[in-house]
């Protein structure tokens, strides 16, 4: 439709047909990103690749689609011996960046992950507005309060993790899970 009125503006007013085509173009480029993402969400994990090495992997995509500086790194992270949790990790992983990229307006994003003898700790904290709520929450109390990305808490349950939600609003969020092994 909106081409239709490109098209029909060109004839009488070539700046407004140039400026909605203009619109029209930043509205594709974001559906492109956001498209990819969502192809990238479907995909369980690079095939082949460590757990270190598929959220590393992540993050560069994850920087190179959305212009967003993120880093990432990993202390002594050697893979789970059950496949699912990394699984899961990385889609923890997914749901945050997606959350980011899409609420949050951060310019910054750094994630983290390290492993000791029976957990795996990992982080991700953005620069963004953050929640619309104040204070640093467990998974219980977000459950109870009915507050938090509902997806994420779910999956950390199935782990029979621990998530910690810190919220700054206008200047950020920080979630970091500790997932038994």
């Amino acid at each position: 439709m909106r081409f239709e009125i490109i098209s029909k503006l060109m004839k009488r007013d070539a700046e407004s047909a140039a400026n909605e085509l203009h619109q029209l173009q930043d509205l594709c480029r974001g559906q492109v990103t956001d498209l990819r993402s969502f192809v990238r969400s479907m995909r369980p994990a690079d095939e082949g690749m460590s757990l270190a090495a598929s959220v590393s992997r992540m993050a560069e995509l994850f920087q190179r689609d959305t212009g967003i500086a993120t880093t990432f790194t990993a202390g002594e992270l050697h893979d789970p011996a059950e496949t699912e949790v990394s699984l899961e990790l990385l889609q923890i992983l997914r749901e945050a960046l997606n959350n980011i990229q899409k609420h949050s307006g951060a310019t910054r994003v750094v994630m983290g992950a390290s492993r000791s003898d029976a957990t795996i700790d990992v982080v991700i904290e953005d620069n963004g507005g953050g929640f619309p709520f104040s204070g640093s929450f467990t998974l219980e109390e977000l459950e109870l309060l009915r507050l938090g990305p509902v997806s994420i808490k779910r999956r950390v349950k199935i782990l029979d993790g621990d998530l910690t939600l810190d919220s700054r609003p206008g200047e950020g969020a920080k979630l970091a899970m500790r997932i038994p092994l």
